[in-house]
């Protein structure tokens, strides 16, 4: 048998360091002052670590020593990039790590509580995403439209609807300004989304989440290989379809009077998509020709809009994910589990599981409330009967 902590699993340790943006084994071997040939024997599982240098390596990397004890079952779905030719191999690791930590802190929170069925149609039965045609699209949105019963309605928030069929989302700062977001399907069979936080608006994110959710509904059997070799034409779909979901072609038409920029701005606002995406559909959908969106992109960008945002970008807050903490803050209030019994649970220390479920910061080791039980009815010391209290919420057990 060999001699170290037995269980080490290499491949978490590389995850760990892809993690924490360590590009290489010698940069962390640098890091913990020991020889590279050491890091990539543990890493290929040649050898383990002894208790000593187990400790090291998770103070290093920041995460619990058991993190490196337990393997993940199953193999996720390829993770999908937006802007993937722009990022740097170590950023997109970066993010895939995420994603897959994403599905770990969702696993402790199904223990707990029912998540929303995954409800994602097979919009492609069994079509090849190379039969694609630039018609197909249109109906393909409208299809999920109609499942999820949107109907032609605006969407007025991307996150809450793919929250609702299933989806975990999570948003975080990427710290780069060459990806969006990625997706994957996960291990579990779940569907899973990381959106970006830097320099995002509302209509932004809005699109983000809307070429994410085409991803998982028209990509989901594609390949690793198969993702890079086709990038610009799985993007291309991607978008097409997003724009198709936001802005169903008969009815956001039928709204289109002069297509003139001010109109455009009283359009975001029903729609909440930004005022570039709208030209650009408008001109796919052969509204506009060349010429005319030429114009009303000079006058887009005369107005500041490129440089200094668009309308209602200053106002409108940023949606965030709230699956998550919600099921977080809902068992710890309702008794379920006490904060530091759950922390014991989490495969991750607290600062990276409140990154991901959307938690304040703190949160996990802040002091809970105390319990207080109200009486149904208050009397006061006159004997004179008071209002009652508020309605009790009943949670699942």
């Amino acid at each position: 048998m060999r001699s170290g902590v037995q269980g080490f699993v290499g491949a978490k340790l590389a995850e760990a360091r892809q993690a924490r943006g360590i590009t290489s084994r010698k940069a962390l071997a640098d890091l913990m002052q020991r020889a590279p040939s050491t890091i990539i024997r543990w890493e290929d599982g040649e050898t383990f670590p002894e208790p000593q240098a187990l400790s090291e390596l998770a103070a290093t990397l920041n995460v619990p020593e058991d993190f490196f004890l337990t393997l993940r079952p199953g193999s996720p779905g390829p993770s999908f990039f937006r802007s993937f030719a722009g990022a740097l191999k170590g950023e997109r690791l970066v993010q895939q790590v995420r994603l897959a930590w994403l599905q770990d802190v969702t696993a402790v929170a199904e223990h707990y509580a029912y998540l929303p069925a995954v409800d994602i149609p097979d919009l492609l039965a069994g079509r090849h995403f190379k039969t694609l045609r630039e018609d197909d699209f249109e109906g393909l949105a409208q299809i999920a439209r109609e499942h999820w019963g949107i109907g032609l309605r605006p969407i007025l928030d991307m996150i809450a609807l793919m929250e609702r069929i299933g989806v975990v989302v999570a948003s975080e700062a990427m710290e780069t300004n060459q990806l969006d977001g990625l997706s994957r399907w996960g291990s579990d069979g779940r569907p899973y989304v990381l959106l970006a936080n830097d320099k995002q608006s509302y209509a932004r994110r809005q699109f983000d989440a809307a070429h994410e959710l085409a991803h998982l509904l028209l990509h989901r059997e594609i390949t690793e290989d198969e993702f890079e070799d086709n990038f610009k034409l799985i993007e291309d779909q991607a978008h097409r379809f997003a724009s198709a979901f936001l802005l169903p072609s008969s009815q956001f038409c039928a709204e289109v009077d002069t297509a003139a920029i001010w109109e455009l701005e009283r359009l975001k606002a029903r729609w909440r998509v930004s005022i570039k995406a709208q030209i650009m559909r408008l001109q796919r959908l052969n509204v506009l020709d060349r010429g005319a969106a030429t114009k009303l992109y000079k006058i887009y960008s005369a107005k500041g809009y490129s440089s200094k945002g668009e309308p209602f970008d200053d106002v409108w807050p940023l949606q965030h994910p709230t699956l998550l903490s919600d099921i977080f803050k809902a068992i710890v209030d309702a008794g379920q589990i006490s904060k530091p019994a759950l922390c014991q649970d989490l495969p991750l220390f607290p600062h990276d599981v409140e990154s991901l479920a959307g938690l304040p910061a703190g949160w996990l080791t802040m002091e809970a409330a105390r319990v207080v039980a109200l009486k149904t009815t208050a009397v006061s010391r006159s004997g004179k009967s008071e209002i009652t209290g508020s309605n009790v919420v009943p949670l699942k057990r």
